[in-house]
C-alpha cells in the first residue's frame, strides 16, 4: 500500500511539474518544448502503467478503493496529455517539412479532433460511460447548434472544401471577384485573410470565398500578366505608336523581358486610337511599379493633344469613361520637350533644330565603348539601348535600358568634359539625335545671362536623376551648380558676369 501510495503522489507531482516547467519554455523554441514534452509523458505513461496497468482497462487494487476517483483524474489527465502528444507531433513535422505559415484550419480541425477522441477515450475507457448514448443526445444538440449557428458553420464547411479542394495556399497571391486581390497569410475557421499591395488586411468569409470565381497567380508560376490601356491621337502613326509603346515597355526594370511586352491596336475612333500594352512581373506586386515606369517612359516622348492633361490619356482597362489621347510628338518639337534646353528661346530652339545631327543605329550595334569621351549630347528619338559596365573582375553588369525620350551625355554639350564609364549597345534599330557644343556656343556668346539658367538646369536634373530615375547609374556624379557654372564659362571661354560678384 504504501509503495502505491508513493506511486499516486510522484504521478501527480510530474503532472503538476509538467504544467509548470513548459511555461518556461517560449513558444519560439519548438524543438526544446517537443523534447520536454516527450520525455515528462513517458515518465508518467511508466508511472501510470505500473499503478493501473493499461489506461485502456485500468485495473484498480482492492487498497485504491478510497481513492479511486483521484486516480480516475490522473488517468484523464494521462489521456489529455497523450492528444497534446500526437496533436505537439503533427505540429513539429508540419514546421520542419514547410517554411510557410501553417495551415490554421486544417491544423485545428485536427487538433479539436484528437481531443474530441481523447475525451470520449475517458467516458468510455475510464469512467464506463455508455458512449452510445452521448453520441445520441450529441446528435440532438448538434441539431439545435446547427440551427442557431448557421451562417458560422457554412463559414466553416466551406473553410473545409476549400481545404480540401485547395485552389490556393498560404503564400499564393490571388485576385477574387469584384477586385480584391493579395497575398493569402491565413486560412482560419471563419475566413480567409489577404495581405493587399497597400499593406492592407483584407478578410473574406469563406461561406463568400467558396462563391466567388479565383485567380490564382501563383498557381503555376508567380509571374503575373498586366495591362495598360493607352489612347494616343490618331494623327500619329500606327506604326510608330505601336513601336513606340513596345520600346517604352523594354526599358522598364519591373517588366519581365521573357515573354517580351506586346502592344495591339484595341480600338479606332475619329481622333484617337487606343492602344493595349501587356506586359508580364515577377509578382503581382510588381505590377504597381510596372505600371508607374511605363508611363513614366512613355511620359517622355508624348504631351497631351491640344493642350488637354495628359494623365487622361492613360487609363486603365476597366477604364469607362471617355479617353482623351496623347501626342507622340515629331522630330522638329524635340527641344521644346527637353528640360535641359527649357530657357532657350522658341527662336533659339528653331536654329538648334537645324543643327541637329541625326544618327540611325540597327540592332547589336556598338554606340559607345566604355572609356570613351562623349563629343555630343544625344537623344534616343527612338530605339532600345543597353548600357553595360564591365567590372575589374571581368564580369560585365546590365546598368540600365534607355528608351525614346531618354538622352546621354549632356555634361559635354556644356563642359565637353564627359567620359562614359558604360558600354552603349543597341537592342533595337533606332534614331539617335546628337547636338554638338559648337552649335550651341553662339547663342551663349549672346546672350551670356544663359549660362547661369542652363548650369541650374543641369543641376536640377542630375539631382533629380541621382534621386529617382533608374538612367542615373550612367550619369555622372551630381556637380554643384556654382562648380558646374565655373565649367561652363571655362568651356565655352567666357568671362564672369557680375552675378557671381
Amino acid at each position: 500500500m504504501h509503495w502505491t501510495m508513493e506511486l499516486y503522489l510522484f504521478l501527480s507531482l510530474v503532472i503538476v511539474a509538467d504544467a509548470v516547467i513548459l511555461r518556461f519554455i517560449p513558444k519560439r523554441r519548438p524543438i526544446a518544448r517537443f523534447v520536454c514534452k516527450s520525455i515528462l509523458f513517458a515518465i508518467e505513461t511508466v508511472l501510470l502503467v505500473a499503478l493501473v496497468r493499461s489506461p485502456l482497462h485500468p485495473v484498480y487494487r482492492p487498497q485504491d478503493l478510497p481513492r479511486i476517483f483521484w486516480i480516475q483524474v490522473l488517468i484523464s489527465c494521462w489521456w489529455v496529455l497523450a492528444a497534446r502528444e500526437l496533436v505537439s507531433s503533427l505540429a513539429l513535422m508540419t514546421a520542419l517539412r514547410r517554411s510557410a505559415v501553417e495551415n490554421k484550419l486544417l491544423s485545428n480541425i485536427i487538433s479539436v479532433s484528437i481531443y474530441l477522441c481523447a475525451g470520449l477515450a475517458i467516458l468510455g475507457f475510464v469512467f464506463e460511460f455508455p458512449i452510445q448514448g452521448v453520441v445520441a443526445t450529441s446528435g440532438i444538440i448538434a441539431i439545435v447548434l446547427g440551427l442557431a449557428l448557421q451562417s458560422t458553420l457554412s463559414d466553416v464547411f466551406s473553410g473545409i472544401s476549400l481545404n480540401i479542394e485547395k485552389p490556393f495556399q498560404i503564400g499564393d497571391e490571388i485576385l477574387l471577384e469584384g477586385g480584391a486581390e493579395g497575398q493569402v497569410i491565413e486560412i482560419n475557421w471563419r475566413s480567409t485573410h489577404l495581405r493587399n499591395g497597400a499593406n492592407d488586411l483584407v478578410v473574406v468569409p469563406n461561406s463568400a470565398m467558396a462563391k466567388m470565381r479565383i485567380q490564382n497567380h501563383s498557381g503555376g508560376s508567380r509571374r503575373y500578366d498586366g495591362s495598360l490601356t493607352i489612347a494616343i491621337d490618331s494623327r500619329n502613326e500606327p506604326e510608330l505608336a505601336l513601336e513606340t509603346l513596345k520600346q517604352a515597355a523594354m526599358t522598364c526594370r519591373a517588366i519581365l523581358d521573357y515573354p517580351p511586352a506586346s502592344v495591339a491596336a484595341a480600338d479606332f475612333k475619329a481622333d484617337l486610337i487606343t492602344y493595349d500594352v501587356n506586359f508580364s512581373t515577377a509578382s503581382i506586386a510588381a505590377a504597381g511599379d510596372a505600371r508607374s515606369q511605363l508611363i513614366a517612359q512613355i511620359y517622355k516622348r508624348a504631351r497631351p493633344a491640344g493642350g488637354r492633361p495628359a494623365a487622361v490619356g492613360l487609363v486603365t482597362a476597366q477604364d469607362s469613361a471617355e479617353s482623351r489621347p496623347i501626342f507622340l510628338f515629331p522630330e522638329s518639337e524635340l527641344f521644346n520637350h527637353i528640360p535641359l534646353l527649357e530657357p532657350l528661346a522658341p527662336s533659339e530652339k528653331d536654329e538648334l533644330n537645324t543643327k541637329i545631327i541625326r544618327r540611325t543605329f540597327s540592332a547589336g550595334e556598338q554606340l559607345l565603348a566604355q572609356g570613351e569621351t562623349i563629343k555630343a549630347v544625344q537623344f534616343v528619338f527612338s530605339g532600345v539601348i543597353e548600357a553595360t559596365r564591365q567590372v575589374p573582375d571581368g564580369r560585365k553588369l546590365k546598368v540600365v535600358r534607355l528608351g525614346p525620350g531618354d538622352s546621354f551625355g549632356t555634361l559635354s554639350l556644356l563642359t565637353g568634359m564627359h567620359t562614359e564609364d558604360v558600354t552603349l549597345t543597341a537592342i533595337t534599330s533606332g534614331l539617335l539625335l546628337g547636338l554638338y557644343s559648337k552649335d550651341l556656343e553662339p547663342i551663349l556668346q549672346s546672350r551670356p545671362e544663359l549660362i547661369e539658367l542652363l548650369s541650374r538646369s543641369v543641376s536640377r536634373l542630375q539631382q533629380t536623376l541621382a534621386m529617382f530615375d533608374n538612367s542615373a547609374a550612367i550619369q555622372p556624379a551630381a556637380m554643384s551648380q556654382p562648380d558646374l557654372l565655373w565649367h561652363i564659362r571655362k568651356f565655352f571661354r567666357l568671362r564672369a558676369g557680375p552675378d557671381l560678384n
